[in-house]
């Protein structure tokens, strides 16, 4: 586990960074409240949909679902951090500095909506499978 939280904490300081450098023209309290809420939100919506994915799962002991959950959470957060975090803070940095209108920000936020659910599918499904896998011999 301990391995898993060291690489989760280097994905995340790499996400940081990727997105405090498309935040450029944001003051450091707002770079610092875009960075903590954003890594926040996803974090709650990762963990609902591995919670969600983790239903119909059958094991011997809760003990080792919670443990698949753990990881599960810990691995995909900060991935979908980089994937997400970036690419809006990017484009509410264009946004400020007048290089898009706010219907191109609303377009581009409906497109990336649209993408987030897709994926968040595709992931839930992905985030079962890979529970599994990491539970092995452990389900009935």
């Amino acid at each position: 586990m301990f391995i898993i939280a060291v690489i989760s904490i280097a994905i995340y300081i790499i996400a940081i960074l990727m997105v405090s450098t498309n935040i450029y023209e944001f003051k450091k309290e707002q770079k610092l409240n875009f960075i903590i809420i954003g890594v926040f939100a996803i974090l709650i919506i990762t963990w609902i949909i591995v919670a969600l994915s983790s239903n119909g799962i059958q094991v011997q002991q809760e003990g080792f679902l919670k443990t698949a959950k753990m990881v599960s959470v810990l691995l995909f957060a900060p991935i979908n951090t980089i994937f997400v975090l970036p690419y809006l803070g990017n484009v509410l940095n264009k946004y400020k500095q007048e290089k898009i209108k706010e219907d191109q920000v609303r377009k581009r936020l409906l497109i990336l909506g649209i993408a987030l659910i897709i994926v968040i599918i595709i992931e839930a499904n992905y985030i079962k499978t890979f529970e599994i896998g990491l539970l092995g011999n452990v389900i009935k």
